[in-house]
């Protein structure tokens, strides 16, 4: 009996010491893809600094950072910084002119995090790119994203205003209802 007691403690041990150890790489782990992020992010910021500089950044560091805000994203998928991780790879496929898998990860961040804090912002996104940028243009997707803008408590009332106006004439293109609003019959 006192050996399946001590059988029983030094297993029990052995597991503590493991979830202990588990624990602590997790945490290391968490710390180190934060730090990874935050060293790519601060790399391609200073090369912006310089404009000569800012043309020549390669495609590859943009993927890479991409990679790391994923990594993370993966690793800790409901975590709040995980939503900002979200943000950001929406943000560098756009940059990037990739715009389905701008479009893709835009829409994985609303579904994932409902309440984002900058939903708003996201929504607004998701609904230019649909608007201005995906060929051929899908007026569906444009008016699903503009209505669900309207939804955001955060919308200003001239936001609104804007929005429900571009809803009204969705049959034209962006740079189509631009002209029009700038015509003097359009007033």
């Amino acid at each position: 009996m006192k050996q399946l007691f001590y059988f029983s403690f030094l297993s029990l041990g052995i597991f503590l010491a493991a979830c202990t150890s588990s624990d602590n790489s997790n945490s290391k782990n968490h710390e180190a893809l934060i730090k990874s992020i935050s060293a790519m992010e601060d790399s391609i910021m200073s090369l912006q600094r310089d404009p000569a500089q800012a043309n020549k950044i390669p495609s590859l560091t943009n993927i890479e950072l991409i990679n790391r805000l994923l990594a993370f994203y993966h690793a800790y998928p409901k975590e709040d910084y995980a939503a900002t991780c979200l943000m950001k790879v929406h943000i560098k496929y756009s940059d990037l002119n990739a715009h389905e898998k701008a479009l893709a990860y835009g829409d994985t961040l609303l579904t994932s995090f409902p309440k984002f804090k900058n939903r708003d912002f996201i929504i607004e996104s998701m609904a230019s790119t649909y608007d201005l940028l995906i060929t051929p243009r899908d007026t569906a997707q444009v008016r699903k994203y503009y209505n669900l803008l309207l939804k955001e408590p955060t919308l200003s009332k001239e936001k609104k205003a804007d929005v429900l106006a571009r809803l009204k004439h969705i049959e034209m293109t962006l740079f189509e209802y631009i002209d029009f609003q700038t015509t003097p019959l359009a007033k």
